[in-house]
């Protein structure tokens, strides 16, 4: 497995030199997992952040009631962790995250991670950049949980996220539209008749 893909994303934001790259390639640890497995388990130090080369992960987490809620999914050059914990060195994770079609990834640990922004000023700017636009995907889309029906939601998840469509599961995808899966096979079917 290589860094390529990664390397390809982080260039998309910002020109890197060849010391650069080597450090990117040293500190991203490739790592192979299977369907189903838990790469960090709620309670458990979040102090890794994973970039997905094939595959699938999520991050969910159960609220008191027993419902399962689907934070983030992460495919082919996205990144995923709990970031409320990872910027805590680890610490108060209250969320689960979980490999759902088997997947090649590189991950790499916030000591690491700190240390390679600390090399670069010009890496520090990138994740800064690629932070940023996350926040960005993410306002928007608890935009639409909160403001939307959920045809309008199912609607935006198609058109917004194409590439999952066929990838997820109902159940998965309902706890990520933060709908129950009734509602979902119903809304799917609302969709069919228009």
């Amino acid at each position: 497995m290589n860094h390529e893909l990664l390397l390809t994303f982080i260039k998309k934001h910002g020109n890197l030199s060849e010391l650069e790259e080597e450090s990117i390639k040293t500190f991203f640890v490739p790592i192979i997992v299977k369907k189903k497995q838990i790469l960090i388990e709620k309670d458990s130090a979040c102090n890794k952040l994973f970039f997905v080369i094939t595959g699938l992960l999520r991050t969910f987490y159960i609220d008191n009631n027993g419902n399962e809620f689907t934070r983030r999914i992460a495919w082919e050059s996205g990144f995923l962790t709990n970031m409320d914990s990872f910027r805590k060195n680890g610490m108060e994770n209250n969320e689960t995250i979980e490999c759902i079609e088997n997947a090649e990834i590189l991950q790499i640990t916030k000591k690491d991670l700190d240390k390679l922004l600390s090399t670069s000023e010009n890496l520090a700017r990138i994740y800064q950049l690629i932070l940023e636009k996350y926040m960005a995907i993410n306002i928007r889309r608890y935009h639409h949980l909160s403001t939307s029906t959920p045809l309008e939601m199912l609607i935006y998840f198609n058109k917004n996220y194409p590439s999952l469509k066929n990838r997820i599961n109902d159940t998965i995808l309902s706890s990520f539209l933060s709908i129950s899966r009734k509602t979902l096979i119903r809304t799917k079917q609302e969709l069919l008749r228009i």
